[in-house]
């Protein structure tokens, strides 16, 4: 059964009854997910869902309903939350008028995947019977058989009975090329490289490793692919390798189904003497340990802190040894079945009790010593307390803030907001390093209803200047970060009436003054900013970008001038051409997307890069930037390839241009030529993104080149004129070239429709 047969037929005919939004989804949720763009996923789930409903389409239910438990359970390991959902799915799937979309398989997938994240080998032998009973309703043809596979495999290697693992690796392969569905094996390398790793082959199992990810089109795997083989080449002592592979903290957070063989690589290192046993690694243990726990991923979570507590024992520092003994405390009675937990739970304890025994190290010369040993060195502080407090009594605000820095060091802040409060609670008149230091912690923690509580309370008790400027700093941080510009004004207007000297809080101001539309006064702000503080600086680059935004050009050129600029064209408006850069786009859903620019001004540029037909399009934008850049400088010997990144403020005049994808068969260099004169000609721009690997077969077997390029049409140009030339170039070729979707704009779906006819012959994607 081809499932994404079925899927193509449902978006084409989403298209033919005018539903383009409901065929764009269907297209777009399951490449959103494969990418790991959860927000994106979040944003479409939704809208995908309702108009499926809309569309009285029980079967695309099934399919977006499944698309979002890949996302939830498979990307970002939510069993706890998603079970129900996933129960749910599969009743659905199995109605009378759903049982037979092919996606309905898919849904005991999901079911099994959901338990095996929460407790994997507590419930081993029932996952693995309910997948045995559905590969027997399915052949190797079918997409999700290799699926299937996986979700037995994993229960065979969480019952860690990995010969068996391998052997039916080996048998499904096997049914895989008897079928004559052999290219599909490589959906199955990753976990060959997994089990092989498992049995101490390491040489074979990075090979897996390293294939898996030549093969793989999708960035999850592409990811996990590079773990694994950081994972065996750490075992092999190969350990600058296995760094340089090893994926950022960063690139893992937001998808824990990561986090278990992103640690165990971290681990090995860590054993090989490659990265230091420390603080930033009980950190980060900690983190990610706490967000499977809180997911319901509990047996991930007992394994990271399990390692979390033997790494701080071989370390020496009890203190972290315990607290990983007390969450594990938590989250083994949460296991369908211990197997052995309790057990590990015992004996890391018992060892750490006897740590935490032995004399501590000696304290510093001062509380105040001890405070600034906080952030360099926080288990030692822990452990110092006892005798700190003892040796300087009177010392407890100290000590206390150095225990909270210690604690937020660690990763457990909301350990270090008791120890803050216990301070605010005892004195009615705290200093602003508490109340800052406090404050900072409710924002990481996103606590904004405390943090707004705990400035109200500073605001009434306190008629002191700088405690009173930190409670209003708070409230206008609060507020940006909740993304409420419009309510960080008032208190950062409080806090300049209190010192009209905070030059940053005044740039700050006037920038959000900016952005919710107070363009004038923020002009006005900063004109006074720049009388108030003569020499050029951050004044001025904020000055140029609100009166560019105001079309305010003779101030633009006053301070330009005064930043050194000599522009050309005066007066008016600043058209000059630059050198290249990129720019950051914050999409509506929240994500971003970096364009190629060429820069026309101190803060403006054009874009000259043209997106795929599917993504958000910027071409031929103009545009106002910040001009403080989002990345470094360049390296020294490198500043020739160096671009430098710009965060897009506002678009002061939209490109508009519309893209369209021309795919086919290579027509060669004189053809391609001619179509860059002929549509140059029209108006419009071509971009060749043909790769060398790119390869189509004929309908009779033989191997052609591949030809991909995008079409960017302006407004202003009449969109048939560019298909009449595209029409004239293609014209007697002997493979085909193909636009449906020029044609669709234009309105000729039965030309469009014959052209996806032949694309399907083809095998071609559009």
């Amino acid at each position: 059964m081809d499932i994404w047969k079925w899927v193509y037929e449902a978006e084409a005919e989403a298209r033919r009854l005018g539903n383009v939004r409901l065929a764009e989804l269907i297209d777009r949720l399951p490449t959103v997910v494969t990418e790991d763009a959860h927000t994106q996923v979040d944003a479409l789930f939704p809208e995908a869902l309702a108009l499926a409903r809309q569309a009285k389409s029980p079967w695309l239910e099934v399919f977006f309903r499944h698309w979002n438990l890949q996302s939830r359970i498979f990307h970002r390991s939510e069993p706890g939350e998603w079970l129900s959902e996933s129960i749910s799915l599969l009743e659905f799937a199995h109605r009378e008028e759903t049982r037979e979309c092919p996606q309905s398989v898919c849904t005991t997938q999901d079911v099994a995947g959901c338990y095996g994240r929460a407790d994997g080998p507590g419930w081993a032998s029932e996952r693995k019977a309910v997948v045995l009973e559905t590969l027997g309703r399915i052949d190797p043809s079918w997409p999700c058989f290799t699926c299937l596979s996986t979700e037995y495999f994993l229960g065979l290697m969480d019952e860690e009975r990995h010969e068996e693992a391998l052997a039916w690796l080996e048998k499904q392969e096997a049914a895989l090329v008897a079928a004559g569905q052999a290219h599909k094996r490589k959906y199955l390398l990753g976990e060959r490289a997994d089990v092989l790793l498992a049995l101490g082959r390491l040489p074979e199992a990075l090979a897996a490793a390293e294939e898996c990810e030549e093969s793989t089109p999708s960035d999850h795997t592409r990811l996990e692919a590079r773990i694994l083989q950081a994972r065996v080449l750490a075992r092999m002592g190969r350990t600058s390798e296995a760094l340089e592979l090893l994926p950022s903290l960063s690139a893992v957070r937001a998808t824990p189904s990561h986090y278990g063989h992103w640690a165990d690589a971290l681990v090995q290192l860590r054993k090989a003497g490659a990265v230091g046993n420390d603080a930033n690694l009980e950190r980060t243990l900690l983190e990610l340990a706490g967000r499977l726990a809180s997911t319901g991923a509990i047996r991930g979570a007992v394994r990271l802190e399990v390692q979390r507590a033997e790494a701080a024992l071989e370390r020496g520092q009890p203190q972290s040894a315990l607290h990983a003994c007390a969450r594990l405390e938590a989250l083994v009675p949460r296991l369908r079945k211990p197997l052995g937990a309790d057990e590990t739970l015992r004996r890391l304890r018992a060892r750490a009790e006897a740590l935490a025994s032995e004399r501590p190290p000696e304290p510093p010369e001062s509380a105040a010593a001890l405070l600034d040993k906080a952030e360099e060195a926080p288990e030692d502080v822990l452990q110092l307390l006892d005798v700190a407090r003892t040796r300087w009594p009177g010392e407890r605000a100290t000590l206390v803030r150095a225990q909270a820095k210690a604690l937020e060091r660690l990763g457990r802040g909301e350990e270090a907001e008791v120890a803050l409060r216990s301070l605010l609670d005892a004195d009615a008149h705290p200093t602003p390093d508490v109340v800052h230091e406090l404050g900072m912690n409710l924002l990481e923690r996103r606590r904004f209803t405390e943090l707004h509580a705990l400035v109200d309370s500073v605001l009434a008790a306190s008629s002191d200047t700088p405690l009173r400027v930190e409670a209003y700093r708070l409230r206008a941080r609060a507020a940006l970060e909740s993304g409420e510009k419009a309510a960080a004004k008032a208190p950062m207007r409080a806090m300049l009436e209190l010192d009209p000297e905070l030059r940053g809080t005044t740039l700050m101001l006037a920038a959000v003054e900016r952005d919710t539309g107070e363009r004038e006064q923020a002009l006005a702000r900063l004109d006074a900013a720049v009388a108030r503080w003569p020499e050029p600086g951050p004044h001025d680059w904020d000055r140029v970008l609100v009166a560019t935004l105001l079309g305010r050009w003779d101030v633009v050129r006053a301070s330009a001038e005064r930043l050194g600029f000599k522009l050309s064209g005066e007066p008016g408006p600043v058209e000059e051409e630059w050198e290249a850069c990129r720019l950051r786009y914050t999409e509506p859903d929240g994500t971003f997307t970096e364009v190629w620019a060429r820069r026309t001004g101190p803060v403006t540029a054009r874009v000259v890069s043209i997106a795929m037909p599917d993504a958000a399009q910027h071409v031929g934008d103009v545009v106002a930037f910040d001009a403080t850049p989002l990345n470094e400088g360049p390296a020294e010997g490198q500043e020739e390839e160096h671009s430098w990144l710009y965060p897009v403020v506002e678009v002061l005049r939209p490109g508009r241009y519309s893209v369209f994808a021309l795919d086919g068969v290579g027509p060669g260099d004189e053809v391609i030529e001619r179509m860059y004169e002929t549509l140059t000609a029209c108006g419009a721009r071509l971009s060749v993104r043909t790769s060398e690997t790119y390869q189509l077969m004929t309908p009779d077997g033989e191997e052609v080149p591949g030809f991909y390029a995008l079409l960017a049409v302006p407004p202003e140009v009449e969109l048939g004129e560019v298909e009449a030339g595209l029409r004239r170039c293609a014209e007697g070729l002997p493979h085909p070239l193909l636009w449906p979707t020029l044609l669709e704009k234009l309105g000729r779906e039965q030309e469009a429709q014959a052209q996806r006819a032949v694309a399907e012959e083809w095998e071609i994607s559009l």
